[in-house]
């Protein structure tokens, strides 16, 4: 397998992308999470999340890294069986159809492709290009977050 087995949701509402990969990531860590008490915790609209909240998550259990980064910086998280969840642009993924902020869970990177969870999508992992995930994700000027859960 060329990717972490993180368990893959669908989100609950339209605007809840954020919500559904915490709650992915938090499953991949054993401790699982409803979607909408996420969505409550980080204050969810019906536009979405502002990546940034997704600190408070640090509330609630979990260690949360918020920063930009790089391609290899995100290589070496998943190298530690990290999965990262990216903020994107849709318009640039290959699988999509419209154009909207959004996050997804990345698991996996093997020489040009990367595997995205994404809860937009009942199939998972989507296959990408490395080439159009760094597209879609320079629209955050490569902001990415890694939940672990506290020791």
């Amino acid at each position: 397998m060329s990717w972490l087995p993180v368990p893959h949701l669908q989100q609950d509402k339209p605007a809840w992308c954020l919500p559904a990969c915490i709650a992915m990531v938090a499953a991949y860590w054993e401790q699982p999470l409803y979607q909408a008490d996420v969505a409550q915790w980080l204050g969810t609209t019906l536009i979405g999340t502002p990546s940034s909240r997704i600190q408070k998550i640090a509330q609630y259990g979990f260690d949360v890294v918020y920063q930009t980064g790089s391609l290899a910086q995100l290589t070496g998280w998943l190298g530690q069986k990290v999965p990262c969840i990216l903020f994107v642009r849709t318009g640039e993924l290959p699988y999509w159809q419209v154009d909207t902020p959004h996050a997804v869970v990345l698991a996996g990177v093997l020489a040009e492709s990367a595997f995205l969870f994404d809860p937009a999508f009942s199939e998972a992992p989507a296959e990408v290009g490395t080439d159009a995930l760094m597209l879609a994700w320079s629209y955050s000027d490569y902001t990415y977050a890694v939940i672990l859960p506290q020791a």
